[in-house]
């Protein structure tokens, strides 16, 4: 997919979200996108690809339960290539956790059926950003820390020097630990997934 298409899409995207979101959402959206720029000329990743998946990595969150789950039943067949990854094998088996992160996947079937979008590092980007693995794409990395770590969101104190110093991977699992740490903090639940990986990273 060239350059000139993304763009088209990212104004696109851009119109329908300004339109739908709540201001905070949208500008937390925009917020994903900047960062998600600014790893990729650090990690020489495609930043247009970069930026559109982050700015439309939340663009479901604010539908229903029963919008979001159509779009994935419906248009399921744009993120095909992603079944079989635990992940969001983990994400579709577990009722609770389906609820609170199936945006991603349905911002991903969205994006390819009204959008057009059909690059699959972008598409993986957007579905598994609450719900990380290993074998996550470097774009697909990008977007989670960016969508965790953006500047409107309470961030720890070291962040800013992480993400200008930290290579890629080791950035990716200290944003796993800031979520981690945040759920904690916070006593909520997290999902038994993302236990598990952030175990299976420390080992």
């Amino acid at each position: 997919m060239d350059y000139i298409e993304i763009t088209e899409i990212t104004k696109r995207v851009e119109i329908k979200i300004a339109a739908t979101l709540s201001p905070k959402r949208y500008a937390h959206c925009k917020s994903t996108g900047a960062v998600a720029v600014m790893l990729s000329e650090r990690f020489g990743v495609n930043k247009e690809a970069s930026y559109l998946a982050g700015l439309s990595h939340d663009m479901c969150r604010e539908l229903s339960f029963e919008e979001q789950e159509n779009l994935v039943d419906n248009y399921g067949a744009c993120i095909a290539f992603l079944r079989g990854r635990p992940s969001l094998e983990a994400l579709f088996s577990d009722t609770t956790y389906k609820r609170k992160m199936i945006h991603g996947p349905a911002a991903a079937c969205l994006l390819c059926h009204e959008f057009g979008m059909r690059e699959p590092d972008i598409l993986e980007a957007v579905a598994l950003h609450s719900v990380a693995d290993e074998e996550m794409s470097n774009i697909a990395k990008i977007v989670y820390i960016s969508d965790k770590l953006e500047p409107l969101r309470s961030r720890p104190q070291d962040v800013d020097e992480k993400l200008h110093t930290l290579d890629l991977d080791a950035l990716f699992v200290y944003t796993i630990a800031c979520v981690v740490h945040w759920f904690s903090e916070a006593d909520k639940p997290l999902s038994p997934f993302t236990a598990d990986l952030y175990s299976r990273m420390l080992k």
